[in-house]
């Protein structure tokens, strides 16, 4: 019967069947179904597994030999097994019943142990000869031998726990044995290895397949008592257990998470007693696969995170799921120091939370995509409803799916705020101009901050506790690009501002009226530029609005002189037609600035006040040096004999009438201030041409121009009074000369040198001295006004520091000689 067992196993058909078919009766995978762990030892399987692994390993005679010996003996072994049996249950009948069926029982082992490996039509003619050829069994043989089965098995359960070595365990020290002997033995061991951990994932669930279809081994039974045999004809029901990576695929994760922790607390109770400490590889590649599976779990909450903002409703079992996961890993793992890698904390509350990251950098990042080119607001304007509904829906639909205590809001909102964040500097590295600068900064100071963002102020982003959408130094630099380009652009305004008016200057048309007032438009459009950028950089920040307000002064202190430049060297300016109504108009607009920039913008623009007096003021010179040109000719006669006899006033007087007409149209105080000046002008020009006469005058011509003074200095303040001239002050200049010139009494003289001084404090010593000299007293006379006036000068004190007549009044050379003389 050896010997036909032998033959049967070294036949050449079933070494290629066994060839053939050898992945699938591969043992030395941990979950594969082949692998005995009650320890049962059974004859079949071990030839089946050592014919396989022979055909795999170097053949050499000695290691051939010692494997037949180790077989003789567990044959050995099973057969006094066997007879203890018998003799402890059914006597000498028994004994002989299993000495009969031994070999049939081998023979179908072996039968049944081909028919598994080799496909049904595989089959060679022997095996269907041999097994036509056995015996059929009686029933109650075939429940004796179901006992004998079954006590073998709990007999060698039994061997197990006391000597340590199970069947699988032991084929697999032979492989190892075997291929030790030699270096390629070595190298396929190593390889072996790495290909079975590669192959894990995928020869996983069919093995685990396997060993659940497998019938489960009934519990140990005393083989004497009638009464626990089973009767024939009655099957076991076993339910069939899915896979662990089926839950998981059909997201029944809480029952795998359970039965992984189940498998995971057991295989650390196995490594704690030792069952692994000849084997270390074993217990790596079990708890490789619990943390596989828990890995598996992790990818699918990753998935119900992020499917929750992608679909259009909101799973809320399966976020309950997610949540109670979380709870029980935290139970299962606590967060303690371990060196174990099984029970170490692995942390699903922080892995939840980065998964609702990854879900919100998702939404944001595909906002603009898929779609043409679009402006950089109407992508914001995408960005900020597709944020607002996804915060919406969490707060009204995801939230109530978890429970109170669950940070579910603060880590959505957080999420969001940092995604939206690095989606705008993104958006930053690509914005050009002026313009894309200021629509991020308003979107963000105006619209992502502002209120009113979630429609709701119970949804208000509370951007006190939260960072900043832009960092301090990311800001900064944008506020820093966002100047640069608002000054260029500043400065751009103002020269369209002086494109503006070179073009009405042009077309010679003299400035409008509005409210009796020349106007020009220049006051509106400098008002217009500074207010929209104040406006618009304050409604982003302070800081911005005050580097703003620095801008618009730094290049309206550089506008007002380069446009006075320009308007000076226009034709306008040369035409007396348009010459005073432009500066009128200007002088205007100036003065609007100079009043209402302070105003409106509180303390800024001093210095373009400043600026634009200085502006006005030579403005109104200008127009003094017009009527200057104008009427200078006419003033050459005065103080002539001919202008005895003529009147010369009556022309100057028209010219100063014509020109005054210009002033009505010019606002306070400066058409008062120039109707002054005139007034002025108009008397100092009189005075100064009188002093120095081309031609003395004595006796009665003296008397003549004294009465002629009289009479024009009437007319002159008359003339004045009408329109409108303030400067009273102006009238006593002429009539005091007047009177010195007409004067018979020599000693009132002095009164009226005292009174030129009392109105006039700018007049000086030589003024008098030209005075005196129309007068013509005499040297000794004329020294002691002097004296007298000298004195009157150094005590009199300066009280009318405005009313100044004679400062700029030239006296003529011989006066000066005369006072050197003196």
């Amino acid at each position: 019967m050896r010997d036909q067992k032998h033959q049967q196993r070294s036949s050449p058909h079933k070494d290629s069947l066994t060839q053939s078919h050898g992945p699938e009766i591969d043992d030395s995978s941990s979950l594969s179904p082949k692998k005995e762990k009650n320890g049962s030892l059974r004859i079949g399987s071990f030839k089946r597994t050592f014919s396989w692994k022979s055909n795999h390993v170097v053949e050499e005679k000695p290691i051939r030999g010692s494997l037949r010996s180790l077989l003789s003996s567990f044959q050995k072994a099973e057969e006094k097994e066997a007879d203890k049996s018998k003799k402890s249950s059914h006597g000498p009948q028994i004994r002989q019943q299993m000495s009969s069926e031994r070999e049939p029982l081998e023979e179908e082992s072996e039968a049944d142990s081909s028919s598994k490996t080799k496909p049904e039509k595989t089959k060679g003619p022997q095996q269907e000869k041999q097994r036509n050829s056995s015996k059929p069994c009686s029933p109650a043989q075939r429940q004796t031998r179901r006992k004998l089965s079954m006590d073998s098995t709990n007999s060698s359960t039994g061997k197990e726990e006391d000597v340590g070595l199970g069947l699988s365990n032991f084929k697999r020290t032979i492989l190892r044995m075997s291929k030790r002997e030699s270096p390629e033995g070595l190298a396929a061991e190593e390889s072996g290895f790495l290909r079975k951990s590669s192959r894990f994932l995928k020869s996983f669930r069919k093995n685990e397949e396997e060993v659940t279809s497998r019938v489960p081994r009934l519990p140990k039974r005393s083989l004497g008592s009638p009464e626990e045999e089973e009767p024939a004809g009655i099957t076991m029901e076993v339910e069939e257990e899915k896979p662990i990576s089926d839950l998981i695929a059909e997201r029944q994760l809480l029952k795998a998470f359970s039965r992984l922790s189940q498998q995971e607390a057991s295989l650390v109770e196995d490594h704690r007693l030792g069952k692994f400490k000849d084997n270390p590889t074993a217990y790596v590649r079990q708890a490789m696969d619990i943390c596989l599976h828990y890995d598996m779990i992790v990818a699918e909450i990753r998935n119900i995170v992020g499917e929750t903002l992608s679909q259009p409703g909101v799973d809320s079992e399966a976020l309950k799921c997610v949540e109670q996961l979380i709870e029980k890993e935290e139970e299962v793992h606590p967060d303690r120091p371990t060196s174990d890698i099984l029970r170490a904390p692995r942390k699903w509350r922080h892995l939840w939370g980065e998964a609702v990251k990854k879900s919100a950098q998702d939404r944001v990042g595909k906002v603009g995509q898929g779609t043409s080119e679009s402006s950089l607001a109407s992508l914001l304007a995408d960005l900020g409803r597709v944020v607002k509904q996804d915060l919406v829906k969490i707060w009204r639909e995801v939230q109530p799916c978890y429970p109170k205590d669950f940070p579910v809001w603060k880590t959505y909102v957080d999420a969001f705020h940092g995604a939206v964040s690095a989606r705008l500097q993104e958006l930053l590295q690509k914005a050009q101009g002026f313009e894309q600068l200021y629509v991020i900064m308003d979107w963000v100071a105006n619209v992502y901050c502002g209120k009113d963002f979630l429609d709701s102020l119970d949804l208000a982003l509370d951007m006190t506790t939260m960072p900043k959408l832009l960092s301090p130094e990311v800001w900064e630099k944008l506020e820093s690009d966002y100047t640069k380009f608002l000054e260029t652009r500043i400065n751009n305004c103002f020269d369209g501002i002086l494109k503006l008016e070179l073009d009405r200057w042009s077309e010679r048309e003299s400035p409008a009226l509005l409210q009796d007032l020349y106007h020009s438009p220049i006051s509106i459009d400098v008002h217009m530029l500074v207010g929209e950028h104040v406006n618009t950089a304050r409604a982003i920040s302070s800081g911005l609005e005050a580097t703003t307000l620095q801008i618009l002064e730094k290049s309206l202190n550089e506008f007002i002189p380069r446009f006075e430049k320009k308007f000076l060297d226009s034709d306008s300016a040369k035409d007396q037609t348009l010459l005073l109504p432009y500066l009128c108009a200007y002088i205007n607009a100036f003065q609007e600035l100079k009043t209402n920039l302070p105003v409106k913008f509180m303390s800024s623009f001093k210095t373009v006040g400043t600026t634009l007096s200085e502006v006005i003021n030579r403005f109104k010179k200008q127009m003094l040096v017009h009527l200057h040109r104008e009427t200078q000719v006419l003033f050459k006669d005065v103080g002539n004999k001919v202008w005895l006899t003529t009147d010369k006033l009556q022309p100057i007087m028209e010219k100063t009438v014509t020109f005054a007409k210009h002033l009505k149209h010019l606002a306070q105080p400066h058409s008062q201030e120039c109707l002054q000046e005139m007034h002025c002008y108009v008397i100092r020009e009189y005075v100064a041409h009188v002093l120095k006469p081309r031609e003395r005058l004595r006796g009665a011509d003296r008397m003549a121009s004294a009465h002629k003074m009289s009479q024009e200095s009437e007319a002159i303040g008359f003339t004045f009074q009408s329109l409108g001239s303030e400067a009273s002050w102006l009238g006593l200049a002429i009539p005091c000369i007047s009177d010195i010139l007409k004067e018979t009494h020599k000693e009132d003289i002095k009164k009226h040198i005292e009174a030129l001084i009392r109105g006039y404090p700018d007049i000086r010593q030589e003024h008098v001295a030209a005075i005196l000299a129309l007068r013509n007293l005499g040297r000794r006379q004329n020294q002691l006004f002097l004296r007298h006036a000298q004195t009157l000068l150094k005590k009199a004190p300066n009280t009318f520091s405005d009313h100044g007549l004679f400062e700029e009044i030239d006296v003529p050379s011989s006066v000066e000689v005369l006072l050197t003389c003196i």
